[in-house]
């Protein structure tokens, strides 16, 4: 059994790659047909993001924000609950922590103190957010993707209202906040990468979830319920409790990433649009299969992606918009069910053959 598990693991991760990479080799094909300097397109879009140190940053800027909404949209999907409010989360949550700061600035609080503050409000208020739908639809049936939608639009406006009415700074010509106060901001980690501390805060948020769904009780109660929510009442699992708890942490997950985004890459809030953070951590969550421990892989690879498309946007004469298409390739991919299935089938049947061998054996 161990084996089976082991070769099911493996597999996962080896079929996100060959997605990734088959959907690469569709995009170089598209390059040579469509640039009139496809040599040079292909250049830039596959070793642009390493050709200087502040590509590459922009690479893990791109990634960071990707991790907190995979993560939380894992915990989402782990009890079989399509919420998307994470993009309604994201920048409300960045909002709401730029006023926090500002309201905050003169206690004169030193960073170590008033960053995880922030981050903590983020993450409660995030949770908070996240059971409106998945309450509505635990307890009255509504549609939890048309509710969560819904959610994110009234919190698109809300942000709007903060924003022009509460803490716009109008000695700027532009639609934005006052400056946040610097001990309230991420510190640059590699000088001149953009690369910020903010990143070991993703890694331990990281680190704690996939604890969280491999070792204990609350992550296996989360599986059961995802799989089969009848069994897990007979087991005396409370099924709508963990489901609503499996929505609060998901969307304290997005609410941290709104907010380590907001204090690490912006000195002023001013965003007036949905970010498309919480939406791409869905991406990254159906590409990762669900499994948080891929959430890395699968954010970093989309990041490149990205970050590639933008250094040819900007050295070619290839559209930025081409990532349209890498996306839609891999999310067919990975998403599909039958994709590499049969291979998968054989090389679990022939592993339980040679473990049922052993077991015989002895």
């Amino acid at each position: 059994m161990k084996n089976v598990r082991r070769i099911e693991a493996i597999f996962d991760f080896l079929r996100i790659v060959v997605a990734f990479l088959i959907a690469y080799g569709m995009v170089l094909l598209a390059l040579v047909f469509i640039s009139k300097d496809p040599m040079q397109a292909i250049y830039s879009f596959v070793a642009g993001p390493f050709t200087s140190l502040r590509r590459f940053g922009g690479i893990i800027q791109k990634a960071v924000p990707l991790v907190f909404t995979g993560l939380g949209m894992c915990f989402m999907y782990s009890v079989n609950r399509f919420n998307v409010s994470g993009e309604g989360i994201f920048i409300m949550t960045a909002c709401s922590t730029t006023y926090l700061a500002l309201a905050m600035e003169g206690l004169g609080l030193p960073k170590f103190v008033f960053i995880p503050l922030l981050l903590l409000f983020a993450a409660v208020l995030g949770g908070l957010l996240a059971t409106i739908p998945a309450t509505i639809n635990a307890k009255l049936g509504a549609n939890i993707i048309v509710s969560s939608i819904m959610l994110n639009y009234i919190l698109l406006f809300f942000t709007q209202f903060v924003l022009t009415r509460l803490i716009r700074d109008t000695g700027v010509s532009y639609t934005a906040s006052y400056e946040i106060p610097v001990n309230s901001r991420f510190s640059e980690w590699i000088p001149r990468s953009g690369i910020h501390t903010g990143l070991f805060v993703a890694l331990l948020i990281y680190v704690v979830v996939v604890i969280i769904f491999s070792k204990t009780k609350f992550g296996f109660e989360m599986r059961t319920v995802g799989n089969n929510p009848a069994f897990s009442d007979n087991m005396g699992i409370k099924t709508i409790a963990v489901i609503i708890l499996a929505q609060a942490i998901g969307g304290a997950c997005a609410g941290m990433g709104g907010a380590l985004e907001q204090l690490a890459m912006n000195t002023r809030f001013q965003w007036t649009e949905l970010t498309n953070h919480g939406m791409n951590g869905v991406v990254v969550a159906v590409l990762a299969k669900k499994k948080p421990q891929y959430i890395l892989l699968t954010a970093f690879l989309m990041a490149y992606i990205r970050q590639g498309a933008q250094v040819v946007s900007s050295s070619t004469d290839i559209p930025a918009e081409f990532i349209t298409l890498v996306q839609g390739v891999i999310i067919m991919m990975v998403a599909a069910e039958a994709f590499l299935a049969h291979t998968r089938n054989k090389i679990i049947y022939s592993g339980a053959l040679q473990e049922q061998k052993k077991g015989g054996a002895k």
